[in-house]
């Protein structure tokens, strides 16, 4: 059975420790470690998940892993994820997976180098609304798509760029959704406030449709919704409450929508993928360089 370990236990991190936990009871993995720099936080983990092993350095659980889940603050990402990868580790790799395409097109190089798998962690793609709307666009043609993300941020994440830790979630879904590369940014704002920053950007896909993201970290109500306009109807999809609703000449229609958590969706996924280690999978760290490269080119219009 894989052996995984968890790198970086605070509030995300913990919820992967919790889901694996859930998958070890299942008998799909083996939750073997877990790692903090902050020995109060990782012995209340350790304790509340009975995990056998919890370390301060994270180049000791490697020791004890097959595969791990970094989810450590932004800037600390790429340094860990290399020195995961390098020691031949599979790796699910927490958003962004680093704070510029360079970086990822390192992690790359090193991941094929070693021959191991290195998934970006990008949830959406595993939310069942979100996977409901796909199967509605591939039977009518997108024209424009607008997604927008709003909530207040904790103070821990605003110091970190607000198109790293949360643009980089909508710039991938432009490309999912639409199966797609961007070929431009038409235009990008940035408004900033004394508490955050808000980013509004319109992205033109090689294929012609149109791409609007807003995304706010001032709003004090916690909006995820994605609008689609299609040829013949408007899909309005929010992503909180699963909801998928269809408007067209013939009136309303909801469209059934699987309940799942989307991060156990997405853990399953990786644990199959580090099990099968298949040439090809998604998402990977292409994935990340691209919507990093986005990231970049947003950046340079604000």
């Amino acid at each position: 059975m894989i052996k995984v370990g968890v790198i970086g236990v605070g509030k995300w991190g913990r919820n992967h420790v919790r889901v694996l936990k859930e998958l070890e009871n299942d008998g799909k993995v083996k939750l073997e470690a877990i790692c903090d720099i902050r020995e109060e936080v990782l012995e209340n983990v350790r304790k509340e998940f009975s995990i056998p092993i919890a370390k301060t350095d994270y180049v000791e659980l490697l020791k004890h892993v097959d595969a791990v889940v970094i989810a450590t603050p932004i800037d600390l990402l790429a340094k860990v994820s290399k020195d995961a990868l390098a020691e031949g580790r599979h790796a699910l790799i927490e958003k962004p997976v680093a704070t510029t395409s360079r970086e990822a097109e390192t992690l790359l190089e090193i991941a094929t180098e070693n021959n191991v798998i290195a998934m970006p962690g990008m949830i959406m793609r595993f939310n069942g609304a979100v996977i409901a709307l796909k199967e509605l666009l591939r039977k009518e043609p997108l024209l424009y798509i607008i997604l927008k993300r709003m909530s207040r941020r904790p103070k821990n994440m605003v110091p970190y760029p607000i198109l790293l830790d949360l643009g980089v979630h909508d710039i991938d879904l432009c490309r999912y959704l639409t199966e797609d590369e961007v070929a431009t940014v038409i235009k990008a704002h940035r408004l900033a406030m004394s508490y955050d920053e808000v980013i509004i950007a319109t992205l033109r896909m090689k294929k012609g449709v149109y791409c609007h993201i807003h995304i706010d970290g001032v709003s004090p109500y916690k909006v995820r919704e994605i609008d689609a306009i299609t040829e013949s109807s408007f899909i309005r999809v929010d992503t909180n409450t699963n909801r998928v609703a269809v408007y067209s000449a013939t009136g309303e229609r909801i469209i059934p929508v699987e309940v799942h958590e989307p991060l156990k969706k997405e853990l399953q996924w990786f644990i199959e993928v580090v099990k099968a280690k298949p040439r090809q999978y998604q998402p990977n760290l292409h994935d990340a360089i691209n919507y990093l490269r986005i990231a970049e080119a947003i950046s340079t219009l604000l």
